[in-house]
């Protein structure tokens, strides 16, 4: 009757336990869905398989916990059931975590330390002659392993690329796809006469960009701090969209006016030129004085 109640009780809290762990297969099965999804967000593959290989050590983690409840609630089960003597003869003997530890780590018991002493002694301080314990010595042939591996794997056989050649492969990679992309992109005007473009979503776009890379030179508000003022008539390279779209292009030579077109297609280069040209007349509070020739719009712009 004792142990029928015994094992009801463990049988409860093994249950308890289990819906504690419940979700473990479900966040398994998960996994993979949830890496393809972040990667079509445009997080790598990389990242993603990173990911997923954190959730599966967590998961192993979580079935080792419950592993070890389950022997404890067993354990607790059998002392239970147990005599007195047989539970006083298993309390002296070390456990099984003790014995792995001291197995692992090579540790002599105190009683035979005076077996291992040196007789070398510094005013006082005596040596023991320990040796390195197993776990050290199995990652040190371990590294030894792998850099074998390794050596034969990128530099002897050159069957996967070293650090550098990778980032090459990638660059490569991603100036083919930049290129497809642009190959895509309708352009719809001559760079030799850009028009102004007053589309709230490109002239938004161009604003961003503006605030994020022209900022620091031009400020914000495009009242100049290193870079010249953009919001008055005066132009040192022409004030029309042309003019403007040609020196974010292509930049301006021995100035910190470096080129976008490397960075920018067409259509976002149109972009930033409309917004810096819709600075036109706005004179921020603080801007800096005029600075070039006077520009006169003309009719057609």
């Amino acid at each position: 009757m004792k142990t029928t109640k015994l094992m009801e009780r463990i049988k409860s809290k093994i249950k308890n336990l289990s819906s504690k762990y419940m979700l473990l297969p479900f966040l398994f099965l998960t996994t993979p869905l949830a890496a393809q999804t972040e990667s079509s967000t445009g997080i790598s593959q990389t990242t993603a398989f990173y990911v997923v290989i954190g959730l599966l050590i967590i998961v192993s983690l979580l079935v080792i916990l419950l592993a070890f409840n389950i022997v404890s609630l067993l354990k607790a089960v059998v002392q239970k059931e147990m005599s007195p003597e047989k539970k006083a003869s298993m309390e002296k003997e070390p456990s099984w975590f003790a014995k792995t530890w001291a197995k692992w780590n090579d540790l002599k018991p105190l009683e035979e330390e005076q077996d291992i002493m040196l007789d070398h002694d510094y005013d006082g301080i005596k040596e023991l002659d320990n040796h390195l314990p197993p776990w050290w010595k199995a990652l040190f042939y371990l590294s030894i392993v792998y850099a074998v591996i390794y050596l034969m794997v990128f530099h002897v056989f050159k069957s996967a690329p070293l650090q550098e050649e990778e980032y090459e492969i990638e660059m490569a990679l991603a100036q083919a796809a930049k290129s497809n992309m642009e190959q895509t992109i309708v352009v719809d005007f001559d760079e030799s006469n850009v028009p102004f473009n007053d589309d709230a979503e490109a002239l938004a776009d161009g604003k961003k960009f503006f605030e994020a890379q022209c900022g620091m030179c031009h400020k914000a508000d495009g009242g100049g701090l290193a870079g010249p003022n953009l919001t008055d008539d005066y132009w040192k390279h022409g004030g029309s969209m042309t003019d403007i779209y040609n020196v974010i292009k292509n930049g301006v030579p021995n100035t910190a006016m470096i080129s976008w077109e490397s960075k920018l297609n067409p259509l976002r280069l149109q972009n930033v030129a409309s917004y810096v040209k819709s600075l036109r007349g706005t004179n921020p509070p603080g801007a800096l004085p005029p600075d070039g020739e006077l520009y006169v719009e003309e009719s057609n712009q």
